[in-house]
């Protein structure tokens, strides 16, 4: 609310009483003014030296004496304002030790403090969720002990939309960037924990690509013939594209060269196609070398059967599958593939 003398008066909706943590005052031409949102009833205006001057407010007195004054106040647990610092200071170190690098010692010391001490449903309010989660993900290139750790992070959130958040954020890093094996411990983890009632968007999507993991038979394929099993391959490259995707087209080129030498060592190519229009996948097909009878498209996009079985919420997405139908990797990239591999190397 706005009154004739100027000031501004606003109030948390009902909905929100509970919320604890960082608000952001924007105003057209004016730098944000970042506030500790905290159940307090208090005010704020700007003294003759521009500083901000708060009154009744234990949270924000304490969070601007640090930014205003450089002051070095007492920890105190009761106030956000405190975790809020800590957190800034914690995010400041994730990114210069992504950006500049540091000691084992360091890395070490900064994941123990995420594992023990990191409180995700405070830095869910923080504004700087994502710079740290970020940063998370780049302590150790170990993917595996990454997901182990994330693991860990989630069996510790108290918060439901905590927790479906920051399920959703893996899922997309670990999708975007093909960490399978982090993949591959964390959507796991999140189904088996019970807390997503009902899966839907990307973790349903998440859930059904990962039981077409390492060792597990491949989902049958909707019209293909003769099925997985049946054909007698020493493997199987499944390829799930989409028509305008041009990374697809760029991955599919490379296998399109690559087939004479996969052709010789019994390798069989299957491609599933999200197209909707049959003539453009028509003519888009063309150009494969492999039989007509494994270039698949049911023409429903990403809502079609196979898509749907197997999980895929990107493209191109690549399968490997062994003599007997079982998965032994899954890829992002032509070049990532070794078609010498067995399920057992990959175990």
């Amino acid at each position: 609310m706005l009154s004739f003398a100027g000031d501004v008066i606003i109030n948390i909706p009902e909905k929100e009483k509970y919320y604890e943590g960082m608000g952001s005052l924007q105003i057209k031409d004016v730098r944000p003014l970042n506030i500790i949102v905290n159940h307090e009833d208090f005010s704020v205006e700007q003294g003759p030296d521009q500083k901000y001057i708060f009154k009744n407010s234990r949270e924000n007195e304490y969070l601007y004496s640090v930014i205003q004054e450089g002051a070095r106040p007492a920890q105190d647990t009761t106030l956000y304002a405190s975790s809020f610092i800590g957190l800034v200071r914690y995010m400041q170190q994730l990114n210069r030790l992504a950006s500049q690098g540091g000691s084992l010692m360091e890395k070490a010391n900064a994941r123990l403090y995420a594992l023990n001490q990191l409180d995700m449903d405070k830095l869910y309010t923080s504004g700087i969720w994502y710079n740290v989660v970020d940063g998370l993900t780049k302590l150790t290139p170990d993917r595996q002990l990454m997901a182990e750790d994330m693991v860990r992070l989630m069996k510790r959130i108290k918060s439901q939309e905590v927790f479906e958040h920051l399920a959703n954020n893996l899922i997309l890093i670990t999708e975007q960037y093909g960490w399978d094996d982090a993949f591959d411990v964390i959507v796991p983890y999140i189904e088996e924990s019970g807390r997503i009632a009902v899966p839907q968007g990307r973790i349903f999507d998440a859930f059904a690509l990962a039981k077409v993991r390492k060792g597990t038979l491949a989902p049958a394929l909707d019209g293909l013939s003769p099925s997985l099993i049946e054909a007698g391959y020493s493997r199987t490259l499944l390829v799930f594209y989409q028509p305008d995707c041009e990374n697809c087209h760029t991955q599919i080129d490379r296998l399109i060269n690559d087939y004479p030498k996969l052709k010789e060592q019994n390798i069989r190519i299957v491609s599933i196609s999200s197209d909707t229009n049959k003539d453009v996948f028509a003519g888009d097909v063309k150009r494969f070398p492999w039989p007509d009878s494994d270039k698949l498209c049911d023409y429903k996009g990403f809502a079609g059967i196979n898509f749907v079985r197997y999980g895929i919420m990107s493209t191109p997405t690549f399968f490997l599958l062994d003599e007997k139908g079982a998965v032994i990797k899954r890829y992002a990239l032509i070049t990532d593939i070794d078609f010498s591999t067995s399920l057992k190397e990959e175990k």
